[in-house]
């Protein structure tokens, strides 16, 4: 990496120049005995999420002295696999706010009144007019961003997952609230992804918060959006794989879902039932959510809770209780606080509120299938385990306090044993060996979180 000085004090940046924490020391340590069970199965991982940011200048973002600096640790070191980027309907328009906008002739707070403004690009929602339509917004967040996170993923043997999610803070009735007008917006921008880029959306999120103004969207109007841009897509030889309802109350998640459910057809073409946390985050609403996706056969993502408070307890919860398969706490360049060096190095430290939540995103890929844990004996210990695509185990376990762990039933192998303390950071610098039938015992020093993986990253030490 250029210049790149990372203070994480985690991963295998921090283990090839040989940093290591010491962890604070507690007395009062817990035993606690976890039985692994593979028998027991749960939900199927797409990815820890980030959302593409909006710059106040795309032509000099704050962001680009630490540019390449920062998308190397968030795929190397953090763990990113996922992208949340966002298209607006000023999208159909001829999109002339949004060229001063990327080409620096206006700042963001010029544009933001025309971001939500959209011309219709005819009376026939069946013709697509190319005029009517411009991607510069879009294109921007692809270059800048989605492309080069793309690349380092694939570098290393792995895939991005491109969540494409619609954004629109407007009340009211607009032309893309009629369904047949919806799916030609979402065609359009289809087919100019993969004329122009060579792929297309692994999902589409609908909507963007429907809940957060009084006449946006109702669960219904989102089903016949679904419904409509769902056949539009398969006519079209497309696969389409919709999210929602994306709402900011995370306790209005079910109601909303039930209207779309209420559109006969509409949930063949949903994949993900998707919520946010900024109201409603309560236990028992993350329970109704999974009850409600078992019953539809979809997955669940929370997918915004921003401004550091997506933590590793919201984290664990929302795996354990909702059964998530995608989760986001941040935008792209807010994963890392940034700062130039004097020597014209960058030093990268990775948000607080993000800094415990890596010790479950590096180890636990996509396609990763969650199985059965269980304590068996001792408390102040929650475990989760995960199986990934190649086969190995990562077990993260949350703590109250200093314990003594011992693991039951993993498989044979060579593991790696790191953790994430209040303020501190470690990877101890052995693998621990275990034979088939031996349980693997180790320790973590204070509350926290522990990871124990066999996996192997592509860029680890030998």
């Amino acid at each position: 990496m250029r210049g790149f000085k990372s203070v994480f004090g985690l991963g295998l940046l921090m283990a090839a120049v040989g940093l290591v924490f010491v962890g604070c020391g507690n007395t009062s340590e817990r035993n606690a005995v976890i039985r692994i069970d593979p028998a027991a199965t749960y939900q199927t991982m797409t990815g820890w999420e980030l959302t593409a940011d909006v710059a106040g200048n795309p032509q000099k973002p704050f962001w680009r002295p630490f540019k390449d600096d920062l998308l190397d640790g968030l795929v190397a070191e953090a763990g990113i696999n996922r992208v949340r980027l966002e298209i607006t309907n000023n999208a159909e328009s001829d999109g002339a706010e949004a060229r001063k906008f990327i080409n620096a002739e206006v700042k963001f707070r010029d544009y933001k009144p025309y971001r939500y403004s959209m011309e219709n690009d005819n009376d026939d929602p069946f013709v697509i007019n190319p005029d009517g339509f411009n991607f510069v917004e879009l294109d921007w967040h692809i270059e800048e961003t989605v492309l080069p996170i793309k690349q380092r993923l694939e570098a290393r043997g792995e895939k991005l997952w491109v969540n494409v999610c619609y954004v629109a803070f407007i009340e009211g009735y607009y032309p893309l609230k009629d369904p047949e007008e919806y799916a030609e917006f979402v065609l359009a921008a289809y087919q100019h992804m993969e004329a122009k880029w060579g792929f297309v959306p692994d999902t589409w999120e609908v909507i963007l918060e429907p809940d957060q103004k009084p006449d946006m969207w109702t669960g219904r109007e989102i089903g016949e959006a679904v419904l409509a841009a769902g056949k539009r897509l398969e006519a079209h030889g497309y696969r389409p794989s919709f999210v929602g309802p994306s709402v900011l109350n995370m306790s209005f998640t079910v109601r909303y879902f039930e209207g779309i459910a209420s559109v006969p057809g509409a949930t063949d073409y949903m994949s993900e039932i998707a919520y946010h946390r900024y109201a409603g985050s309560r236990p028992r609403n993350a329970r109704r959510i999974a009850e409600l996706a078992e019953k539809h056969d979809l997955k669940t993502g929370m997918l915004e809770l921003w401004f550091g408070h997506a933590n590793h307890h919201v984290l664990h919860e929302d795996l354990r209780l909702a059964n998530n398969s995608s989760w986001q706490g941040s935008v792209v360049y807010s994963l890392y606080k940034m700062k130039e060096l004097p020597d014209g190095t960058s030093e990268l430290r990775i948000s607080e509120d993000m800094r415990h939540n890596i010790q479950y995103f590096r180890h636990v890929r996509l396609g990763a299938k969650r199985i059965g844990s269980a304590v068996e004996k001792g408390g102040g210990v929650d475990p989760l385990a995960f199986v990934n695509p190649d086969g190995s185990t990562t077990v993260v376990v949350k703590t109250k306090g200093a314990a003594n762990l011992k693991i039951k039933d993993l498989p044979a192998g060579s593991y790696s044993v790191s953790f994430a303390l209040p303020n501190r950071s470690r990877v101890l610098p052995d693998r621990i060996e275990i034979e088939a039938g031996e349980a693997l015992t180790t320790r973590i020093p204070n509350k926290g979180v522990i990871t124990i993986s066999s996996r192997v990253a592509p860029d680890a030490p030998a």
